[in-house]
């Protein structure tokens, strides 16, 4: 198939090749021509054109601009000038932008610029300082000092409650403290089922019979826990 090159309008040195067995063109006001055959004039292709942004239409024929076709919008060149990762917002300055997602104080965000996947907020861990040697994965309380095991038998001790370790440490180490959500570990054999506080902050399912009773939380599986922290009931 033989084809004929045809050059670009203002673009020096640019040609698109056309087959021979493309359909002929047309000029504006001397052989292109309107569904009912009248000539189309360069006045009308210049309404049409100036009807709507991106085009309009005469006697059923729809026009567009040409440089709207040949020439990328400047917003589109904005964002493929963007460097890095992140998420693309545009500013009332009409100014594009890349930002991320950040944590804040008892926050945690996972993928904060969603590059890996999407991001996954969560509740952080707190950090306090152990006012004695403290264990993991027990009920702590907090007093003027730090945290220590929760006596679930000292009204002070109760009042104090905090949530439960999730590390170990002595006197003045940092304490990481689990406050809420879920906590797994592999250690565990709960039975589904509620899970109280026992002495020195231990977590038990058996109910006490005697000073407070503190819900720690709700056990779906044998590894873990569902934190809820009901409000503590005083034992007769």
């Amino acid at each position: 198939m033989a084809g004929t090159k045809i050059k670009l309008k203002d673009q020096l040195g640019r040609v698109v090749r056309v087959g021979g067995d493309a359909t002929k063109g047309a000029t504006v006001g001397r052989d292109l021509r309107w569904p009912d055959g009248s000539l189309v004039q360069e006045s009308q292709v210049r309404n049409a054109a100036g009807s709507a942004s991106t085009g309009g239409s005469t006697g059923g024929l729809a026009t567009t601009v040409w440089r709207l076709i040949r020439e990328v919008p400047a917003n589109l060149q904005k964002l493929a000038a963007l460097a890095g990762v992140g998420f693309t917002t545009r500013g009332s300055d009409g100014e594009w932008r890349q930002r991320s997602i950040a944590a804040g104080e008892g926050i945690h965000i996972e993928n904060g610029d969603g590059v890996a996947g999407d991001p996954v907020v969560s509740l952080a861990p707190l950090a306090r300082p152990a006012a004695a040697t403290v264990s993991a994965l027990r009920l702590l309380s907090e007093g003027a000092d730090g945290v220590r095991h929760l006596d679930p038998s000292d009204d002070d001790s109760v009042a104090g409650m905090l949530g439960v370790s999730l590390t170990a440490g002595d006197l003045g180490a940092d304490i990481k403290i689990k406050t809420g959500g879920t906590v797994d570990d592999t250690g565990w054999s709960w039975a589904p089922g509620f899970v109280f506080a026992g002495p020195a902050g231990t977590l038990t399912q058996a109910q006490p019979v005697s000073g407070w009773e503190i819900v720690v939380g709700y056990a779906p599986s044998p590894t873990r826990l569902n934190l809820t922290f009901d409000e503590p009931v005083k034992l007769a």
